[in-house]
């Protein structure tokens, strides 16, 4: 039969007879100077070993620690250790999972998606059956270096995803003393060259008229869509018959296509808008009116649900698909070839052209559907209709001139010297001395310094500011501010 608890002036170490054998369970208080530094603590602290003199070692070191200072609850101490082995693989993974936007909502499924397929296709190789604690700054550089001395912007983004993987290792605590994953990040890169992401194309009305024309006719309509409404590809392909008005002239962006998964497969389906914003009304330029008309009598569906860019196959179709038909149409024009226009750009190429036709930073914001100069502005509501229907129809002025016209390839001549008063308003506001003291110290100062400036301005002011501005340099700065948020 096991003896009793042999006692000692700290603790104790009881024999336990189990199925399979004796085992003994060493035990001792809580030191109570430590109860402040760990509420959560047992008021007794206590570990079974097989071996009796293990056991009485264990509560002798237990002691040193609370001499020295350093004592920790066993739990604790346990769970860092159980934290240091888990492997990248699995932390990743619940990274992704449990990732939440800047306003404490959850990701996008999209989203989510779009993570995973660069941890499966960047990261997993080489670090996912690491722990976290053991990959080092030399492992990350090794990976870094074996694309070569100019990686792909696709790499380059995977090591940004590693990056803020291992900076929420780095600061999130694991335990109620504040204890992290690892002490440092191991993402330190030496002498990277990343490559400079893709230059903005900006085309003109004659090219996109172009490219246009070169689209088969079930999806030429979309070229006007981003290179004059200003819309995202993933809401051109998210449009149904129901969000266009040809009565009011008004087209509804209410969706976008974008990545699920359904029965373990990746589907597209339509889904909500980026943001909020995103889901917006926009003006039809009536020189658009009877292609949307033609568009939506011989190549769209008779319900109001129906897709006005319906896949042969599938219903929704996927980016990829579109996709390789515009790169098709962009090869018509050299210059859009040869700078690798991406379809995006064609939404930076519409709101350009809403900049230099006068519009407002507040009228540039509501059409593109932009929340604030950061994400893009509060002040949506500053832009009256009536305004906002005079710049739609000026650039319908010129695009009705350009699909007139016999020849694509004709330069289409705009007046910009008078496209912008140096002191137009936003409705509404006055100027005064001081804002326009202001304006003109920044049209002194550096393109990326005055955007810094503007930014940490309030809305209005900032819209002040830039309407005090000469139209060459409004012009230069409205397309930066937008190009950062498009």
């Amino acid at each position: 039969m096991p003896r009793k608890a042999k006692r000692n002036d700290f603790g104790s170490v009881k024999p336990r007879k189990t199925a399979h054998g004796v085992v003994y369970q060493a035990r001792y208080k809580t030191p109570v100077e430590m109860i402040p530094r760990y509420p959560g603590a047992r008021k007794e602290q206590y570990k079974t070993f097989a071996d009796e003199t293990e056991a009485y070692g264990w509560l002798a070191a237990e002691k040193r620690k609370i001499a020295a200072g350093v004592w920790e609850p066993p739990k604790a101490v346990a769970v860092r250790a159980a934290a240091k082995g888990v492997k990248f693989r699995d932390y990743a993974t619940s990274w992704i999972e449990n990732r939440r936007k800047p306003n404490g909502e959850a990701l996008e499924s999209s989203t989510k998606i779009k993570y995973t397929e660069k941890l499966e296709n960047h990261l997993l190789k080489p670090f996912g059956d690491k722990t976290v604690a053991a990959i080092k700054p030399d492992d990350v550089q090794k990976w870094w270096d074996s694309y070569g001395a100019n990686p792909p912007q696709v790499r380059s983004d995977a090591y940004t995803m590693l990056k803020s993987i291992m900076h929420t290792a780095e600061t999130e605590p694991i335990n109620e003393q504040g204890d992290t994953l690892i002490d440092r990040s191991p993402c330190r890169l030496r002498g990277t060259t990343v490559r400079k992401k893709h230059k903005t194309v900006t085309a003109e009305l004659h090219e996109i008229k172009t490219v246009y024309e070169a689209m088969p006719e079930r999806l030429a309509l979309s070229i006007y869509l981003g290179g004059v409404m200003s819309l995202r590809i993933g809401e051109v392909l998210a449009l149904r018959r129901g969000d266009v008005d040809l009565t009011k002239n008004v087209l509804h962006v209410a969706g976008s296509v974008k990545p699920a998964m359904k029965d373990g497969k990746q589907v597209i389906v339509r889904g909500k808008t980026k943001t909020a914003n995103s889901d917006r009304y926009i003006d039809i330029p009536e020189a658009l009116r009877p292609i949307f008309a033609e568009h939506l009598r011989y190549h769209t569906g008779r319900g109001k649900a129906a897709l006005l860019f319906e896949a042969k196959k599938s219903g929704v179709m996927r980016e990829n698909v579109f996709s390789y038909y515009w790169r098709q149409a962009r090869a018509t024009v050299p210059r859009l070839r040869e700078g690798e226009m991406k379809f995006h750009d064609l939404r930076h190429t519409a709101l350009q052209h809403l900049v230099e036709n006068g519009a407002t930073l507040n009228m540039v914001m509501a059409v593109a559907g932009h929340s604030d100069i950061k994400v893009a502005g509060k002040y949506q509501d500053g832009v009256t209709k009536s305004f906002s229907q005079q710049i739609t129809g000026r650039i319908s002025q010129q695009l009705e001139e350009v699909i007139n016209s016999s020849a694509s390839a004709a330069t289409l001549e705009t007046d910009t010297g008078n496209s912008m008063p140096a002191s137009a308003t936003i409705q509404g506001q006055t100027v005064n001395d001081e804002t326009r003291a202001l304006a003109g110290t920044l049209e002194g100062m550096a393109l990326t310094v005055r955007i810094q400036v503007l930014k940490n301005l309030e809305a209005a002011k900032r819209s002040q500011v830039l309407s005090c501005f000469s139209p060459d340099v409004q012009v230069e700065t409205m397309t930066q501010l937008l190009s950062e948020v498009a």
